[in-house]
Formats: structure tokens, sequence, C-alpha cells
């Protein structure tokens, strides 16, 4: 005879089984709809693009010739404390690669000026660079027909472009009647370096249109040469720029663009060659120039690469601002005070320094006790490098269409530099062969 308790036990362990199963089985199907983990992907270098992101373009700017003749650029301010040697390097957007400001028809006439005194002296090319200064030409064109459609025109689909700015029609039809170099430099108002890598794996300078070195840049003494030889005399080179400057041409791709900017100070407009340095070793300004007089010229640089022939670009332009216009933006005359006297050992001899900061030393004293006076600052206020670097304060305050001019001291400077060019001639060609062997401010700090 069955027990019927053992029965009723058998049952209630039956159903246990049964609802065990069942959980058992909603966790598994539950399981299966949770998607997989994604493979961990490689983590991408935040300065180097893939080989495969397209290269911006521009965004039109319907800017007129009457607009440019009152327009500033972006308001440079590259003074950093502490000061460090480094390539001081950021990201740019496409539409400014090549800038347009009130200075452009000057620098275009200053150009062709410095072609027909100099010629090879600042704007040459070696066998083997064709192709890239061929594609460095249409880069040019391609981006001026884009970015400012007002300022050039085509009717034939840029065989023919109309600078609308300097009224020169050039033709583009091969074969070329000049050098690539020489149209690049009808358009834009940049110094252009093009550099390549040999079959050795070493970048060597293989062309280049530098009517503005400010110093001396002789390209017959500079093409051929590793960039090591260039910046001979750039200081720490060795030491803090050149392992980043491999590590980038390494990674570098056609859609990494970046810029920079260099300073130094002068008291002249010359673009050619500062006074500062037409100085002979040792000399010291002038008793008789004003204070009021000296600015600081500002090296805004680009680097980019070109995707068929592969050339690494880089461009240099040269603006100027007066230490007066800058007066009442807060730290400025403290941190160039501070730079020119506390700065490197190595970077005031590169910068000449010392041939002018004790000459201007009292009025900077004097700018920085009014702006302690007028409460920009206290003179408790630590003197470090600006929050909006490398730009000025009032960059916030103004776009692309209506331009940065200082909204406090707004200044141009195009009357002096016209006077200054009529008297250089002969100072240049002076301290040219003197200063030959210059190093060039590519990546000065």
């Amino acid at each position: 005879m069955v027990d019927i308790s053992d029965y009723n036990e058998l049952v209630k362990a039956v159903l246990a089984i049964s609802v065990l199963l069942t959980i058992f089985k909603f966790i598994f199907e539950k399981y299966k709809t949770i998607p997989k983990k994604a493979e961990k992907q490689p983590r991408r270098k935040s300065y180097g693009s893939s080989p495969d992101d397209p290269i911006p373009k521009p965004t039109p700017l319907y800017i007129t010739p009457e607009q440019v003749k009152t327009r500033d650029d972006r308001p440079w301010r590259p003074f950093r404390w502490p000061y460090h040697q480094t390539m001081s390097i950021c990201k740019l957007n496409i539409n400014h690669w090549l800038d347009m400001d009130k200075y452009y028809y000057d620098y275009i006439k200053e150009k062709e000026r410095v072609l027909h005194s100099y010629g090879p002296d600042n704007f040459d090319s070696l066998p083997g660079s064709e192709e890239a200064c061929l594609e460095l030409m249409e880069t040019v064109k391609e981006h001026m027909l884009l970015r400012y459609p007002l300022l050039f025109t085509s009717k034939d689909n840029g065989v023919h472009v109309k600078n609308e700015l300097t009224g020169e029609v050039l033709d583009f039809s091969l074969p070329l009647k000049e050098n690539p170099l020489v149209y690049v430099s009808k358009m834009a108002k940049e110094d252009f370096y093009i550099v390549l890598q040999g079959e050795d794996g070493v970048h060597r300078l293989v062309a280049a249109a530098v009517p503005f070195p400010g110093g001396s840049f002789g390209i017959k003494y500079k093409l051929g040469k590793t960039l090591d030889v260039i910046h001979t005399e750039v200081p720490y080179y060795k030491e803090k720029l050149k392992p980043s400057m491999e590590k980038w041409f390494a990674k570098m791709q056609p859609a990494d663009l970046v810029e920079r900017a260099s300073w130094y100070i002068s008291w002249d407009h010359k673009l050619l060659l500062n006074n500062v340095y037409a100085l002979k070793e040792g000399d010291k300004v002038e008793t008789d120039i004003q204070p009021t007089q000296f600015n600081v010229r500002v090296e805004r640089q680009t680097l980019r690469r070109l995707p068929k022939s592969r050339a690494i670009i880089f461009t240099n332009h040269p603006v100027f601002y007066s230490i007066e216009e800058m007066k009442d933006e807060p730290l400025v005359p403290s941190l160039i005070r501070k730079i020119i006297y506390e700065a490197p050992e190595g970077i005031c001899k590169y910068k000449n320094f010392e041939s002018f900061r004790d000459h201007i030393l009292p009025y900077l004293n004097e700018l920085v006790d009014r702006q302690i006076d007028l409460g920009l600052i206290t003179a408790e206020t630590p003197v470090k490098t600006l929050s909006t670097y490398p730009f000025a304060l009032f960059i916030k305050e103004s776009d692309d269409t209506k331009g940065w001019s200082n909204p406090k001291y707004p200044g141009n400077y195009s009357g002096e530099f016209k006077k200054e060019i009529e008297t250089a001639d002969v100072l240049e060609k002076e301290t040219y062969a003197r200063t030959a062997k210059m190093g060039d401010i590519i990546f000065a700090a």
C-alpha cells in the first residue's frame, strides 16, 4: 500500500524542479538578447587622424574688397608664462588656413618687390619638387575660390582667376607662364615652405616662397637641407622641438591641420628684415627711438600635408601689434616685461631681447602701474598665460564676418609700413650678406 505522504512529497519535488527549470529558461532567453560587448578598438591619437578622414573644405565668406580694407584678422597674443619651448600647436579650422585682412594689398605688393629685388634668394625650388609645387598652387587656388568667392572670381572653372583685390587676372592654363610659387604668392599673403620626406626617411626643404622672414632666410642656403640643419640656430630645438616635430610628421595625415604662433619685438613694420635683426651683434637700440614705437611681430604659422605629393606645407604670416594698442589688455604688459627678462637665456639671445629691453623697461613699468591704477590687475595678480591664449581677450566679441578690430585702440600701420619700405633697400642689402646664415623662425618659440 502506497504511503500518501510520500506521494505528496514527490509531487512537491516535481513542482519545484519544474519551477526551477522555468526560471533557468527565462534567464537563458534573456541573456541571449543582451548585445555582446563591442571589441575594444585601438585608441586613436588625439593629434593623428585616419588616412580615410576627408580633407575639410572651407565655408564661403562673402566679404567684399571694400570690407577687406578695414578688416582685422584674429587678434593674436601668444605670450606664455611659465615659458616652455614647445611646438604649442592647436587644431586649425580650415577657414583660417589663409586669412584675409586690411594689409593684404600691401603684403602682395611687397612680395612683388622682394621677388624683383632678390629673386631666388627668397623664391626657389629643387628638381623633384615639381609635383608638390603644382599641388600647392592648385590647393591655394581652390581654397581662395571657395573661401572668398567675392575676392577671387573665375568664369572658366579656375583656368583664369581674377584677384579682385589687386585687379590681376592669373592665367593657370598649361604650360604655366611662371613658377607655381609665384602664382601662390600672388594669391596669398603667407610665406610657404614645402618639405618632402626622402627615401632615407629624412624630411628636407625642397621649395619655398619666403619673402617675409623678418631676419635673413636665404633660400639658396637652405634648400635641400634637413630640418635639423634649418633649425640649427633655434634654441633648444634638439632637446625640445625635434622629438615633437618628428612624432607629428610620422602621424600626420592630410585631414590634420594645425596652427601656432611665435613672436618677437621690433620698432618697425618691415617684413623682409626687421630692425631688431639688422643690428650687429652686441648693438643696442638707438636712444632716440621712442618706446611707443615698439611692437610685437607675431608669426602666425600653419602646418598641413598635401594628399597626392605627401608634401608637408608650412605657412607663415607676420602681423604687427603695437605695445601701445595692447596697454589696456589685462596682464599683457606684465607678460611682455617678464618674458624679455626672465625667458631662458637661449631665447633671450635668439630674439635679441638684450638689445632693447632696458630701453623699454620704464615704459613697460608705467603700463603695468597704469593697469593697477585702473583696477585691471592688482599688484598680487599672478603673471601667467591668458585664458584665451593664443588670442586676445576680445576675440569672443566678434566673428569671421565682422573681423576682429581692437574695440578700444583700432590701428592701421599701412602708412608707416609703406614709408619704411621706401628706405629699406640699402639696409637690407648690407645686412643680408652678413646674416645670411641666420636660422629661420618656422618653429622659434
